[in-house]
């Protein structure tokens, strides 16, 4: 990740940290609002990755 800026290396943490809250989800316990706050979160850090995959390759977001 040395080669990321420091805000590229925080969209990356901050999507590494979504991905295992996740994970970490008890999907057969957790309520309709969990599951669609979790959703919500992963579709964010989605959009950002894509963004910083566009920026790295030099192409508009």
């Amino acid at each position: 990740m040395a080669a990321l800026t420091p805000g590229q290396q925080a969209t990356v943490r901050r999507a590494a940290e979504s991905l295992t809250a996740s994970h970490q989800l008890p999907l057969g316990q957790a309520s309709h609002n969990s599951l669609c706050h979790n959703i919500g979160r992963l579709e964010i850090a989605l959009e950002q990755m894509l963004r910083l995959v566009n920026e790295r390759e030099g192409e508009p977001s």
